[in-house]
Formats: structure tokens, sequence, C-alpha cells
């Protein structure tokens, strides 16, 4: 009997430290670029999963009294408090005479996923264009913007009428026909000047340079909607049957055709976010705000690429995982808000309004 517990103890704590290596190498996975080799992005994406595998373990260890085993669990903790910390942050609430103090603005980024793809009348309102209007933002950064050219459906009049609050605002286009307009757009209430895309290799996505004038201030801003996965609706389903049901036959179907679209993803975003960066590092000694839709995770090359220099406004002032994509099980934020040293977040927060395949993430800002 003491035999066969034994080799099911070994097996267990094969298996642990295994799933340890694993997890140590997903949380320094940002640090190596996925055209050098592509396999680390994959373990950045594994980081939460591994991170739970090895507190099941960590729990087993304390249940069968190994205390040899959970204090190297507790160690694997330790060399990836880091990533834990900025993936799943825990701050407190600021108070609003906290906030209130000097200068303070309120920034808002959402990809609205072309407003729900409905129209905006007096009968039906638009309910992302009412968000807008009514989150007292004062700068809104959007991505997967859509108007028509038709009066009958959602065109630039309905959309600056009712977003009337912002007087100044800049639409990037990135793709546009005799139908209809696709970008980036940047929507405020202190004047724009010198929008600009940066220019990168993409088809469909982009980001654009805005410089802002507040309180005779200059605020460089970066709105950014980098390369996305381009999983179709059945690549999505193939995923979610997977997660419902973690059968080997799905994971053979699953595997090949987000694999096929993944890898390739990856090496565009990071060669795109070293463009941004480059952007970055010009504007590095004044205020400075990036926002956007980076479809990557906390630990990821694009994420830690785009941050350098800046702070992450969620892992500063949010709270929990801070979920921003809400589709078929891919739950993963992947909407930031990064800003300068010269600046302070506070309360950032994500909005669950599911009328986009994405939710808003705000914070506030104080001017320093």
């Amino acid at each position: 009997m003491n035999t066969i517990r034994r080799l099911f103890q070994g097996t267990i704590f094969t298996a642990n430290v295994v799933i340890i290596i694993l997890f140590i190498l997903s949380a320094y996975s940002d640090r190596v670029s996925p055209n050098t080799f592509v396999f680390m992005s994959y373990l950045g994406i594994a980081f939460p999963l591994l991170c739970l595998i090895t507190a099941a373990f960590t729990v087993y260890w304390i249940i069968s009294t190994e205390w040899r085993y959970f204090l190297l669990n507790m160690c694997c903790f330790l060399l990836c408090w880091g990533a834990i910390k900025n993936y799943c942050p825990y701050n407190p609430s600021s108070s609003e005479t906290e906030i209130s103090k000097g200068n303070t603005i309120k920034v808002l980024t959402y990809n609205v996923m072309a407003f729900g793809y409905k129209n905006h009348t007096e009968e039906s309102p638009n309910r992302i264009l009412e968000y807008i209007a009514n989150s007292d933002a004062d700068i809104v950064c959007i991505q997967e913007y859509m108007e028509s050219k038709s009066p009958k459906y959602l065109n630039r009049e309905k959309i600056t009428k009712c977003l009337s609050m912002y007087p100044y605002y800049s639409i990037i286009p990135l793709k546009e026909n005799k139908y209809q307009l696709t970008g980036l757009a940047v929507f405020s209430k202190y004047p724009i000047s010198k929008s600009r895309k940066i220019a990168y290799e993409t088809q469909f996505n982009g980001s654009s340079y805005h410089e802002i004038t507040i309180k005779r201030k200059k605020l460089t801003l970066i709105n950014n909607h980098l390369e996305s996965f381009k999983l179709t609706n059945e690549d999505r389903s193939k995923y979610s049957t997977f997660i419902k049901s973690m059968g080997s036959d799905n994971f053979e179907k699953v595997k090949g055709s987000i694999q096929q679209k993944l890898g390739p993803a990856f090496k565009i975003r990071a060669k795109q976010a070293e463009k941004v960066a480059e952007e970055i590092k010009k504007a590095a000694n004044g205020r400075l705000l990036v926002c956007g839709d980076f479809n990557d995770t906390p630990i990821s090359y694009t994420h830690r690429t785009i941050q350098k220099g800046l702070k992450d406004a969620f892992a500063e002032s949010g709270k929990g995982i801070g979920i921003t994509y809400n589709q078929n099980f891919f739950w993963f934020r992947i909407d930031n808000i990064f800003y300068s040293p010269k600046m302070q977040s506070y309360n950032c927060t994500v909005d669950k309004i599911k009328d986009s395949d994405h939710y808003p993430l705000w914070c506030k800002l104080k001017l320093n």
C-alpha cells in the first residue's frame, strides 16, 4: 500500500514540476518576441490556466501535509508575483474627494463593434451611443468605428448629434467604400490637433496619433486597434464546444483552425507594437496617453512593448481580472489605457455593457 502511495505521490509531484516550469515560463513569456519563438506567446495566453493548476497542486500538498512540495509551489508564486499582480490586481477604490484634488480627466476606450450594427433613432436609440453620451468622459477612444454614407442608417450626422457634448472629434479611416467608412475615432471635450494614422503593416487594423490641448498643455494620445486573430464564427464555435466538453476529439478540431491564425497574428502584432513603441519614444517627455484594443493579454510581448516607460491604468487602479472581451469563452483583458508617469490613475473600471463583443474600459487621470 505504501509503495502504491509513493508511486501516486511521485506521479503528482512530476506533473506539478512540469506545470511549475510552464507557469514560470508563461509569466516571463512577454520578454520574447513571437518572431523569435512563437511558443512563448501561446504560454502567455495560458498564464491564468497554469496559475489555477499550480494553485490546485498547492492545495493538494496542504491536504497531504507534504510541506516541502507546498513550499516549492509557494516559491513559484513568489517568482511569478509581478505577473500575477499585473494580470489580476487589487487596488482599493479612491474617494471622489481624493480624485477631485487637482486637474482630473475621465478617459474611456471602447471597441464598439460598428456600434452593434444598429441605427440610432428617437424611437430606437443606439445603446452604445447612449452609453458614451452618458459616460461623462472627457476623452473617448473608439475602435471599430463605423459610419454609413446613407441617411437611412447610422451616419456621421447622427453620431455627432448624439455625441454633441464633444465639440472636437477626429476620425481616421482604415477602410472606406461608397457605402460606409470604418476606422478609429477620438471624441474630446478639448481641442484636437495634428491627427494622423501611424504607418505599419495591416489590412483592417490601425493606430492613430493625436495632440490634444488641455488647459494650454499638450497631451499626446495614441489610439490603437492592433491585429486581431480573425477567428470566424465557426472557429469560435469549435473553441466553445471544446471548453464545454474538454474532449480529445474536439481538441484536435480546434487546434488546427486556431493555430493557423494565432501564430501569424502574434507575429504581425509584435511588429505593429514595435512601431507604436517608436511613436511613444518620440513623445516620452510629455503627457502621453495610449489607449485601445491591443488584441493581446496583459502577459504578452505586445502589451510589454507598448507599455515600456508607461503605467497600466488597470494594474495601477483596477480590481480583478478586468475581462474586456466577452465572447465565446475568450475571456481576457485585451483593452488598455496606458499613461505617462507624469499622471496618476484612479478607479480604472470595466463596465458590463453587452451591446458589443468588448466591454468599455475607463479611468480617471490626474494631470500632475
